[in-house]
């Protein structure tokens, strides 16, 4: 069992593979992704997890699933559906739906626990 506690230190956060192979735009910076999958997977959520990026400004045309974030390290201001830009700190949540248009515009490395669903079976 994972423990997603404000405040303790996550280990087993590894590389994953570019922005652009998941469908993201890089607007600028060189951003580079690190992931840990805790539970389930893209093919068959629910997929549970962190994420980390590292500075620079991203881009999604279309969120090909619903997913529900908290920060618990960094600042990321995220524009949804280009609508008022939002600036996340640790400890906010944002809830991004499927379909929607989402840019991070990441200040500091930013770290979230992230709950994905909509890409595969919700329910067995």
């Amino acid at each position: 069992m994972s423990d997603y506690r404000q405040g303790l230190k996550q280990t087993g956060i590894g590389a994953y593979h570019t922005l652009r192979e998941d469908g993201w735009t890089v607007i600028s910076g060189e951003p580079e992704q690190s992931v840990r999958i805790d539970h389930g997977t893209f093919e068959a959520g629910p997929l549970v997890g962190i994420w980390q990026c590292t500075p620079g400004v991203i881009e999604m045309g279309a969120l090909p699933y619903n997913e529900f974030v908290t920060v618990y390290a960094g600042r990321v201001v995220a524009t949804l559906n280009g609508n008022d830009p939002i600036n996340l700190r640790p400890g906010d949540s944002f809830f991004v739906p499927a379909g929607a248009t989402i840019r991070w515009d990441i200040r500091e490395t930013v770290s979230k626990y992230l709950l994905i669903c909509g890409t595969g079976p919700v329910v067995g």
